[in-house]
């Protein structure tokens, strides 16, 4: 039988999954991907590893069109597959599984076949074709491989149920012992459906996917349950079927006793909020509200014992770590020793300073690309504020900025900070971050000192751990002055070494006689579009790019010539910039009108001149409110604006949050309060 990938003319995902798709940015490279890989029929490969499996997950919907996920049992061979559009499974739920008497002809169900002690795994949608004492036969609808992320490897081994098993145990709220088994869980299935009414696309009916993590990684509080969505193939099964039908079932097997905890409600996707950016490799949340639940005691056949959790997992977080990000998130404008544990000199210019809370509290998450604002006291400045970027990925321990000898701050850490001394630093902030969840390939464009926020991008992108699954394309383009400049060269090769789908160019711009060609540097000169060009094929990229203002100028308008869009396009200036490609919807005009500007905490007024900021007459009034780059940039002089209306005539990178006024550069264009 010559058979291929997705043979519809319609698109092998529904709409919930198509707008789950468009809303993380991955729509068109997985359709595309998507008519490879689902198929309407089983493949060889599939057909042989169900046969081989003692169970499989399945999911379906009751009567009452509550989905349910629950697991069919029997010998290897129970499911098997005649021909590749059919699959047989000569099982039936246990008694009293709520799906007992829902597999009736023309049910749609979703079925996971999942090997624990090899962490492979396949799906296949159908509906029940025909059903009988002994179990029911499925017609395949689509059938896909899925990756064996987060899958803890368990051996099985057979028992002997309770003749007589244990009544069922319903309820709608959760006891103690379901919440013990769901906190101490490494392991779940989530049953969801979805319905095209009056459309038969062979895309839409019941789904059953398998989420795992860390022991814990599931919270619960009362009766509602949150889970981390972590990266995984992109198709969006299940949150594509909860963005069109919030109704899911969760199936909690305990894999030493053989219980089965049922649980029936609604999920919703959490696509933004602090526990979301504290909780480290989660792209999303999921929130579960139960409604139902049933517990089955000792049914299952079969027991597992834990090998070996996934190795993934290692850089995914917990909920502890969590809690304790969200309460540090409450001071993340307020001024914090930080200890220098070690600095290390990368270059002839250019020194790192690793730095570790003084306090006894943790370091605050962040992401690749933002700055750390700290301030110092230098001999005969005083205080003085400035912001570096973080030269690595968050690692829930320290921070590391690598500071280029240009200026009184940095000539004062370069010459006079040690191991051991302290400095005051806020949280890290700034909107220049690397966009994890995108799918396009990178291009990471650097000048000078401009790797620093690269190298956290990078660490996140192709990390030291080696390769990711799933890994982007990164072209990591640097440019440097010569060796002695030239910062990190060493663990940009190491790491390009380790990462098949890391590629590395470095430019010197005035390389040295010392400077070998091919070993330290690839070319001379500077970076251009000829460069570019022969260096990167055609595609749709994210590019990030930072560094010196001549040298962002140029660069930026060779990314523009060769045909990538301006919004593709992301950088940060070291500094106060004029943005490289002026968006005129985003200007408005300076006001030129006088006004009145009270100061709430401290019970000052003032009048607001034309030209001013509202930071300088907050100055000009005796007070001194938080600052650090006086150029829109970081966000730390973001304040409360108790009533009012202020503009931007130089738009801020940095977006304050609402009800908040940027006054570093805001100005007033109606009586305004602030809360100072």
């Amino acid at each position: 039988m010559a058979l291929v990938g997705w043979s519809h003319e319609s698109s092998p995902f529904h709409p919930g999954e198509q707008a789950v798709q468009a809303r993380v940015g991955v729509r068109d490279k997985v359709e595309a991907i998507g008519r490879q890989v689902v198929r309407g029929y089983m493949p060889d490969q599939h057909r042989e590893f169900f046969a081989q499996l003692p169970f499989v997950v399945l999911g379906a919907v009751d009567a009452d069109g509550q989905p349910w996920a629950t697991l069919l049992v029997g010998d290897p061979g129970f499911a098997r597959s005649p021909e590749p559009r059919t699959l047989r499974l000569d099982a039936r739920p246990v008694t009293d599984d709520p799906l007992a008497t829902a597999l009736q002809a023309g049910a749609p169900v979703g079925l996971l076949g999942i090997e624990l002690e090899t962490r492979r795994r396949n799906r296949m949608n159908g509906t029940v074709a025909d059903t009988d004492a002994r179990g029911i036969s499925v017609a395949v609808t689509q059938s896909f491989g899925n990756c064996p992320q987060y899958i803890q490897k368990r051996e099985y081994r057979r028992v002997e149920p309770d003749a007589i098993p244990a009544p069922p145990e319903s309820a709608t709220v959760l006891d103690e012992a379901a919440l013990a088994r769901i906190a101490a869980a490494d392991t779940f299935f989530i049953a969801t459906h979805f319905a095209e009414a009056g459309v038969d696309t062979g895309r839409d009916g019941a789904d059953v996917s398998h989420r795992g993590g860390k022991p814990g990684f599931v919270r619960v509080d009362d009766n509602t349950l949150v889970w981390p969505d972590f990266v995984g193939n992109f198709h969006f099964n299940t949150l594509g079927n909860l963005q069109a039908n919030p109704r899911a079932g969760l199936l909690f097997p305990d894999f030493d006793s053989g219980d089965l905890l049922y649980l029936a409600g609604r999920g919703e996707i959490v696509w933004d909020g602090d526990e979301l950016r504290a909780f480290a490799g989660a792209e999303r949340l999921v929130r579960f509200r139960v409604e139902r639940v049933l517990r089955l005691r000792g049914r299952l056949p079969l027991r597992w014992a834990l090998q070996e959790t996934s190795p993934i997992l290692a850089g995914t977080g917990d909920w502890q770590a969590v809690d304790e990000a969200v309460a540090l998130m409450q001071l993340a404008d307020r001024y914090r020793p930080l200890r220098v544990l070690q600095r290390v000199r990368e270059s002839g210019t250019i020194t790192s300073f690793h730095l570790q809370p003084a306090d006894g509290l943790g370091v605050v998450p962040y992401q690749p690309g933002q700055f750390l604002p700290i301030r110092i006291d230098v001999p005969g400045l005083g205080l003085l504020t400035r912001t570096y970027s973080l030269s690595q990925a968050a690692d829930g321990q320290t921070y590391r900025i690598s500071v280029k000898r240009e200026g009184r701050v940095s000539r004062h850490l370069h010459d006079a900070l040690q191991a051991g001394d302290l400095l005051d630093a806020q949280a890290p902030r700034g909107q220049f971050v690397l966009d994890a969840a995108s799918t396009r390939p990178v291009i990471l464009l650097s000048g000078g000192v401009g790797i620093t926020p690269m190298l956290a991008m990078l660490d996140t992108l192709a990390p030291a751990s080696g390769e990711r699954h799933r890994a982007r394309s990164v072209w990591f383009v640097h440019a440097a002055r010569n060796g002695r400049e030239h910062a990190f060269g060493a663990m940009l090769r190491e790491r390009a070494a380790q990462h098949a789908k890391l590629r590395v160019h470095v430019r010197y711009s005035q390389p040295d006689e010392a400077d070998r060609l091919g070993h330290d540097y690839d070319s001379a000169g500077r970076i251009d579009a000829d460069l570019l060009r022969s260096l990167l094929p055609l595609d749709d990229y994210d590019v990030y790019l930072c560094g010196p203002d001549g040298f962002m100028r140029q660069t930026y308008w060779a990314l523009r010539g060769l045909g990538i869009a301006k919004h593709r396009i992301h950088y940060e200036f070291f500094g106060q910039g004029e943005p490289l490609e002026a968006d005129a919807a985003a200007a408005v005009p300076a006001p030129t009108v006088a006004q009145p500007v009270r100061f709430e905490r401290s019970d000052r007024s003032t009048e607001w001149n034309p030209g001013q900021t509202l930071l300088e007459a907050a100055e000009a009034s005796g007070l001194s409110p938080a600052y650090s780059c006086r150029a829109g940039l970081c966000g730390s002089c973001s304040t409360p604006l108790r009533s009012g209306e202020v503009c931007y005539p130089n738009p801020p990178a940095y977006t304050p949050r609402e009800g908040e006024a940027l006054i570093c550069c805001a100005m007033p264009v109606s009586p305004v309060v602030l809360a100072l």
